[in-house]
């Protein structure tokens, strides 16, 4: 195994967990997720696996079992399980990442729109996925596009007045903090509008330029006040109006009127 993982490192571990799936009798599919589902990104896309299992009751026990299997093959440098989720992440020695994620294949669901069934001796976990994309985009976008719109009425406008007080104090680092913190708002909005996964700016390369641009004129690249209040500006009109027919404690006329006494 190289140093760093390569792509015949990643299809061998494809292969190994494939093969280790199919010799449990209490694993009934397994579904690859992410990119590899449809084309990987490229040599250093990670593998995601969801298990479809017998039941519920089996849980426990195949997680034990993979581990036990995965960890005979491989030098593991980082692994953690969240019971509660059903998730385990492994990280290899050579730096390859394996996600899996555990269920009852009755109750098999898409949580990704790309997936790939590998195998599935039940007949039905395909047309159940399948089935459930859909709801796919209110599942992972709609509810989360409201609590965005939610967080953002009710914190932005303060926000932004603690940057632009910040600018007249001349605490560059602060006026930083504030507007880091709107931006990602804003962009969380935005991966809601596209439906792109905002987590981390994850999927937020795939935005429209025009998009993108305006992101971009946001950043802050001097400690000069006239630049700050510029790109202080510009965010503020970005986020109001991604916020329009959205009730916010603080109009935007108000709060450029605040900037003004702050100038």
């Amino acid at each position: 195994m190289s140093v760093i993982f390569s792509e015949q490192d990643r299809q061998e571990a494809f292969d190994y967990i494939l093969s280790i799936t199919r010799q449990c009798g209490k694993i009934v599919s397994l579904v690859q997720v992410g990119s590899g589902a449809n084309g990987y990104h490229d040599d250093r896309s990670d593998l995601d696996f969801v298990l479809a299992l017998d039941s519920n009751e089996s849980m426990v026990e195949v997680m034990e079992y993979m581990h036990r299997r995965i960890t005979e093959e491989y030098e593991i440098l980082f692994f953690i399980q969240n019971e509660s989720r059903h998730l385990q992440c492994y990280v290899l020695s050579n730096l390859l990442e394996i996600d899996l994620g555990y269920g009852a294949y009755e109750h098999a669901a898409a949580w990704k729109p790309a997936f790939k069934v590998l195998f599935d001796n039940s007949g039905i976990v395909e047309e159940k996925m399948t089935q459930s994309l859909a709801g796919l985009n209110d599942r992972i976008y709609g509810n989360k596009q409201k609590k965005d719109i939610e967080t953002a009425c009710q914190s932005v406008w303060v926000r932004l007045m603690h940057a632009g007080v910040a600018i007249r104090r001349g605490e560059y680092f602060r006026v930083m903090g504030e507007m880091d913190y709107v931006r990602k708002l804003y962009i969380d909005l935005l991966g809601d509008r596209y439906k792109l996964e905002s987590d981390r700016n994850r999927e937020i390369d795939k935005l429209p330029e025009i998009e993108k641009d305006a992101i971009r004129s946001t950043f802050i690249t001097s400690e000069n006040k006239a630049e700050l209040w510029e790109r202080l500006l510009r965010l503020t009109d970005l986020v109001y109006k991604e916020l329009e027919g959205y009730s916010i404690p603080v109009t935007k006329e108000l709060l450029r009127e605040y900037f003004k006494g702050l100038k």
